[in-house]
């Protein structure tokens, strides 16, 4: 028999014998082939592809919950935010008047900037003319005295400037049928004022309950006292700058004496100097009102003021006021022509225009100076709201404020802005309605 030898599994031929069925069969170095497969294995290699797809469904799935996600935020936000509307519609909205916000949403200029405060109120009235400031304005307004301004009124010396910023203004004869004006200023500035003049007995009179800060050109100097202006501006201890911050401005129609000019600004500058910055305490107000309502106004008419019947100067210095129904105020005509302001461009007018009767007579002195009652009683008509108002008016002195009366002797009360008087003579000045 032939030897076999086995080792390690291997089986090594010998001879190159056959080998039967149930016999071991030798190995070669190429593996024999069975008649059945193995059961094939599953490598890491192999299961990678699987993975990454398993990995490419989450995140489509991710993606699709994260769409729907962020689509559900944007129809909220336009659905529930954006499309409905919290603000009523504007029809629907009571709309309220005065100092307060709007119930509706204004559009803004600039929106970038924010504004930590609503607007403040206008609380606060003038003593001087009623007009209303906020409590930062009248705060402001305190640290200034009034400031009182001689004003030519010379026909040669118009349009002037300053006079539709004046708080008040007083109207008179000086000389020769010839009207001034003195204007008291305090809550408007004006670029220039004037021209400036000199100035009389009678307007040192009605300037003193206001204590102010002098402008002038000169005065009336006279041993009587009723006429010396000059010497009882150092008196009355009047706080008088005269001159000084003027200039002359040549504009090629009026030379002077009639083209002299002052500046506000320059005058409480050197009143701060001087320690005259302040409102005086003690001042007497009048008492104010709100214009009258539509229904309860005048009519309204046309009235003439000739302040000398006898010297006219061919009406040149005669005033008209005529109602202006859309503003409840009166327009100046001066001369027969529009009473124009040139600082402002803008026709004369006034709130409420008062004309003061009183006694004026000629000190038959060589400079044919008047003497005018400012201290007294006696008839005023009061022009306001469309009506005419027949009144009194009373000073007790000189640094009393003239108060005046309606017909049941009742204080009057005036409309907020700018107060005209007109201060004719008794005798020889005449009021007419000139139509209606």
């Amino acid at each position: 028999m032939k030897e076999i030898n086995i080792s390690d599994n291997n089986v090594e031929k010998k001879d190159n014998l056959p080998t039967k069925d149930n016999e071991i069969q030798p190995q070669t170095n190429i593996p024999p082939q069975d008649q059945t497969q193995p059961k094939e294995k599953v490598t890491p290699a192999e299961q990678k592809p699987k993975k990454e797809i398993s990995k490419r469904k989450g995140v489509l799935i991710l993606s699709v919950i994260g769409l729907v996600f962020v689509l559900g935020i944007a129809a909220f936000y336009y659905f529930g935010i954006y499309k409905y509307n919290p603000n009523p519609p504007e029809n629907d909205t009571t709309k309220v008047t005065g100092n307060y916000i709007q119930t509706h949403i204004l559009p803004k200029i600039f929106p970038n900037i924010l504004f930590d405060n609503p607007q403040e109120p206008r609380t606060e009235e003038s003593p001087i003319n009623g007009l209303l400031f906020t409590q930062s304005e009248m705060d402001e307004l305190e640290e200034k005295r009034p400031i009182a301004v001689m004003i030519n009124n010379h026909a040669l010396a118009r349009p002037q400037s300053g006079l539709n910023s004046a708080d008040v203004v007083y109207e008179s004869l000086a000389e020769s049928g010839i009207t001034r004006h003195l204007a008291i200023f305090w809550s408007q500035t004006p670029d220039k004022i004037g021209p400036i003049r000199s100035i009389r007995q009678y307007h040192l009179e009605w300037l003193s309950p206001y204590d102010p800060i002098l402008i002038h050109d000169g005065c009336a100097m006279s041993e009587d006292p009723r006429l010396n202006a000059c010497g009882n501006t150092y008196l009355y201890n009047i706080k008088d700058i005269s001159t000084i911050g003027s200039w002359r401005w040549n504009d090629g129609i009026r030379y002077a004496p009639h083209n002299e000019y002052n500046s506000l600004l320059t005058a409480w500058e050197y009143a701060e100097d001087r320690g005259w910055d302040e409102f005086p305490t003690n001042f007497e107000s009048w008492k104010f009102k709100n214009d009258e309502i539509i229904d309860q106004r005048g009519e309204g008419y046309r009235y003439e003021v000739t302040f000398h019947n006898q010297m006219n100067n061919a009406g040149l210095y005669d005033a008209i006021w005529q109602y202006d129904s859309s503003t409840n105020s009166y327009n100046r005509w001066i001369g027969g022509r529009v009473d124009i302001d040139q600082e402002t461009n803008t026709q004369v007018n006034a709130k409420v225009v008062i004309i003061q009767e009183t006694d004026i007579t000629p000190s038959y002195d060589d400079s044919a100076r008047l003497i005018i009652d400012t201290i007294g009683q006696g008839d005023a008509t009061i022009l306001m709201d469309g009506k005419k108002i027949d009144g009194t008016w009373k000073k007790i002195n000189r640094t009393d404020r003239t108060t005046f009366y309606n017909s049941t002797n009742k204080e009057m009360e005036f409309n907020r802005g700018r107060i005209w008087i007109s201060i004719i003579s008794q005798s020889t000045g005449e009021f007419d309605i000139i139509e209606q």
